[in-house]
């Protein structure tokens, strides 16, 4: 306590706020200024603390953002940009942020499309172009000059169109990329045994290595994962991934086990009778999960790659499976299971085929 009083800067803010004489609210907090390290940080610990209610800082920050970039454009500007953050970007946020679902990755993507809107008019006002008489040769000429922002600003297009601000433009539908980070099937069996076995390993390492290696999970789900997801039932343990229970093996089960029964922070926590399930991943504070980049940073530091093992694992997935159990499994969109399980026959049917090359061009043997 004493260092945190001499070093950081939550006293002053509190100091501050306190000198208000009003009620501290996230709103009064917000009309500070935002810095990581202090406000971001300071706002968690009352979070945290039940001082505040918590919320979706992904979204709040995607809004509070969103309104000072659009105070500084011009009027015309204003018209078109204003409508498309708040009723398609930040109102589909709030519908994702409601569910659960609004990560980090997905604030950083709506703000990336905020920007390639704004981009774009102010590309056609050096231009001397109204949207309304912009045309295909002109986004195409754009995109030509801003080739990393083709995805970004599908979304405006596309909303444009809709509401007739422009006819005469499309996006092109753009092939998706296949996957081209693999490891071999010995490697991926090898690292999960390294998990389930190496007791030198992280607890939260080997765990997170396994559910990749196992189930193919992305990390930004990983680290959602909630303790009351876990059950045990007699010498079987289960974790419910999406909407389905399954069944772990036996060493990896006892290893979540004794992740849920470590001690955590007890003051970073909410107060127990909230009735609130705790992450299996905790982070700083308790209450909050651990970061998707952190969990990555930290199976890098022991030699487990994350997006070669994931894609190894849903490979394997997938022939064995229909897509529609992997979907319903490992909680994927039925679009990219079934885009995975075309890969996956693609790739056998291209390895039969040079195998078959082979056995025709080699001479015969004795």
């Amino acid at each position: 306590m004493l260092t945190w009083l001499r070093t950081s800067s939550g006293p002053k803010i509190l100091a501050e706020l306190v000198s208000q004489s009003t009620e501290i609210t996230h709103a009064s907090l917000d009309a500070l200024s935002q810095d990581y390290n202090s406000t971001h940080h300071f706002r968690k610990l009352l979070v945290a603390t039940g001082v505040l209610p918590e919320r979706n800082e992904n979204l709040a920050r995607l809004e509070s953002w969103s309104a000072g970039v659009l105070t500084r454009l011009p009027q015309h500007q204003m018209k078109i940009i204003g409508p498309f953050a708040e009723w398609q970007i930040i109102r589909d946020a709030r519908r994702r942020s409601s569910r659960g679902r609004y990560t980090t990755n997905a604030a950083t993507s709506d703000r990336r499309d905020i920007r390639a809107a704004i981009d774009f008019l102010n590309w056609l006002d050096d231009k001397q172009l109204d949207l309304s008489a912009a045309g295909q040769e002109d986004l195409d000429l754009w995109l030509t000059t801003h080739p990393t922002r083709r995805r970004s600003i599908g979304a405006f297009i596309r909303w444009a169109g809709a509401r007739r601000l422009t006819s005469k433009m499309a996006l092109t539908a753009e092939r998706t990329g296949l996957p081209t980070q693999f490891i071999t099937e010995t490697a991926l069996n090898e690292q999960l045994k390294r998990c389930l076995n190496d007791d030198q390993l992280p607890l939260d390492v080997r765990i997170a290595g396994a559910l990749i290696r196992l189930y193919g999970l992305p990390v930004v789900r990983l680290v959602e994962l909630t303790t009351d997801r876990f059950e045990r039932t007699g010498d079987d343990g289960y974790l419910t991934i999406d909407r389905n229970p399954v069944l772990l093996p036996p060493k990896l089960a006892l290893l979540i086990q004794e992740q849920i029964a470590r001690p955590t922070v007890r003051s970073m926590l909410r107060p127990p009778q909230d009735g609130r399930p705790t992450y299996l991943f905790p982070g700083v504070p308790a209450h909050r999960p651990i970061t998707a980049q952190r969990i990555v940073n930290k199976l890098r530091q022991q030699g487990l790659e994350v997006i070669s093992a994931r894609n190894t694992a849903m490979l394997e997935a997938v022939a064995d499976l229909p897509p529609i159990v992997i979907s319903d499994l490992f909680g994927v969109s039925a679009g990219s299971a079934h885009r995975w399980a075309r890969f996956a026959q693609d790739s056998w049917t291209d390895y039969l085929a040079a195998c078959s090359n082979d056995e025709v061009g080699s001479p015969e043997g004795p």
